[in-house]
């Protein structure tokens, strides 16, 4: 038996349990009268799932095999932030767009895209502009440092896309900031002390 025979019996199998599953529910004794959790052939498909939004598995199959995942996520973004299709509540289109473009990046199996991103919110600056502020929450650890961090870097990129200014700290922002920044320095050298002195 080859690799291919073996998928395929796996595939048969899975649609055989599925329709078990369906004719289960169907009946009306659970809380749900249909099976909850659609099968997820590959990302387009993961990523629809988790997101809950129909037709973002055909965007992320029309962007093309030819991308890399991360030129697939921005790309992703940016269909969103453009498509008629997603004519919604500005923040609600930048949170869908992160958070899609982050499924795309941990590849649609983790729940920090819906967990750990808590939303996209419009704040205003000092001077009356909208910037944008990511909500994260402590799920995002599981996406990995790479896929968090170029989850600002969705957000920056829709916000651009959006025509949306960036955050302009005022000069107590950024004193608050080095002096929280001078404490935890101040707090590693004192460490970094203790233990040297033990060894």
């Amino acid at each position: 038996m080859d690799v291919k025979e073996y998928f395929d019996i796996i595939n048969k199998n899975v649609e055989k349990i599925y329709k078990v599953a369906q004719d289960a529910r169907s009946r009306g004794y659970d809380p749900q009268p249909f099976v909850e959790i659609k099968p997820a052939p590959d990302l387009a498909a993961r990523v629809e799932g988790i997101i809950g939004i129909d037709g973002i598995a055909k965007l992320i199959k029309n962007i093309g095999a030819d991308k890399t995942r991360q030129e697939t996520a921005f790309e992703l973004v940016r269909l969103i932030c453009t498509e008629p299709q997603f004519n919604i509540d500005i923040e609600k289109r930048l949170t869908l767009a992160v958070r899609a473009g982050l499924s795309v990046l941990t590849e649609g199996v983790l729940v920090a895209p819906t967990e750990g991103l808590q939303g996209v919110e419009l704040h205003k600056n000092f001077d009356g502009t909208t910037y944008v502020a990511v909500v994260y929450a402590g799920p995002i650890r599981g996406a990995g440092g790479t896929s968090a961090a170029l989850s600002v870097a969705l957000a920056d990129y829709a916000r651009k896309i959006l025509n949306l200014d960036v955050y302009k700290p005022l000069d107590t922002d950024v004193e608050r900031y080095l002096e929280v920044l001078e404490e935890q320095v101040r707090r590693f050298l004192s460490r970094l002390q203790i233990m040297q002195g033990r060894y």
